[in-house]
């Protein structure tokens, strides 16, 4: 824990010292509207971090410092539609534009070359989708416990969409337009994304949460947590897939365990570059 502070300092002071030209804080138009972006410039491939469903960016702050000093690799964060600082086009906006619109703004800022990705909770479907499209480009990923498609039943999505209350459905409309677009649509990206599987061939971590608990303001139950769970580690025991449950953590496992989470990204990643891990072929 001493190093991850220690790493925390060195970071805060390149950023605020004379390298702060080596981070850009950008929109990036991709249409009718922006995305915002926050690129640490590395000498290595990038990594693209997938918050989780109404998060920006903004949540992987402070695991950013250590990756960076252990990795070398530039850093990608960035807040979806409708969230953070990003705009939302309300007349243009579907789980399958989100994907179109990240692979143009990452176009945009020149990365098209081979990706490692970073996701918690539903960023992982979203980071599942993007994989799919570019699986040539992308060279391994950590998920951090993330949503699954075999998670992603059509009775839960169903049971999602009509748990919420008209009073949160106007508090979310109103301070987070990308989390409501994306959740009025939620049975229907349920119904694509369900058989829509990361591809097996690419090397990854799976972490999961000891203590992650259902959510009832979702209509979320036990049973749902433990199909969660399962879907989880039979993602994570596949061919060059590795599982890993970090003990005493809830659902933002970095929140309880930094460690755990810095160590999996950086290892995996510094293998994949280096060569060391198994071929995807």
């Amino acid at each position: 824990m001493l190093n991850y502070f220690k790493s925390l300092l060195i970071f805060m002071t390149f950023i605020s010292g004379e390298a702060s030209s080596q981070v850009t804080d950008t929109l990036v138009n991709v249409g009718n509207h922006r995305l915002a972006f926050k690129i640490i410039k590395g000498n290595n491939p990038p990594i693209l971090f997938e918050s989780g469903n109404g998060d920006s960016g903004s949540v992987w702050e402070n695991i950013l410092p250590p990756i960076y000093d252990a990795t070398g690799a530039t850093l990608i964060t960035y807040d979806r539609a409708g969230l953070g600082r990003s705009e939302i086009d309300t007349s243009n906006i579907s789980f399958k534009q989100e994907i179109n619109d990240l692979n143009m703004a990452l176009k945009s800022l020149g990365f098209d070359d081979p990706i490692f990705l970073v996701a918690h909770s539903f960023g992982g479907i979203y980071a599942t989708e993007f994989a799919r499209r570019i699986s040539d480009r992308i060279i391994g990923g950590v998920f951090i416990d993330v949503s699954t498609p075999c998670q992603l039943t059509k009775e839960y999505a169903n049971r999602v969409y009509t748990s919420i209350s008209d009073e949160n459905w106007s508090m979310i409309k109103q301070y987070k337009p990308g989390l409501f677009h994306v959740l009025d649509k939620f049975p229907d990206i349920a119904a694509i994304m369900s058989k829509r599987n990361f591809p097996d061939s690419i090397p990854l971590t799976v972490i999961a949460a000891e203590h992650y608990k259902p959510n009832p303001h979702i209509g979320e139950t036990e049973e749902d947590i433990l199909l969660w769970k399962e879907c989880l580690k039979n993602l994570g025991q596949l061919p060059f897939h590795k599982y890993i449950t970090t003990k005493n953590t809830d659902h933002k496992v970095w929140e309880k365990d930094p460690k755990t989470v810095i160590d999996e990204i950086s290892q995996l990643y510094n293998r994949t570059i280096s060569g060391s891990h198994p071929s995807k072929e």
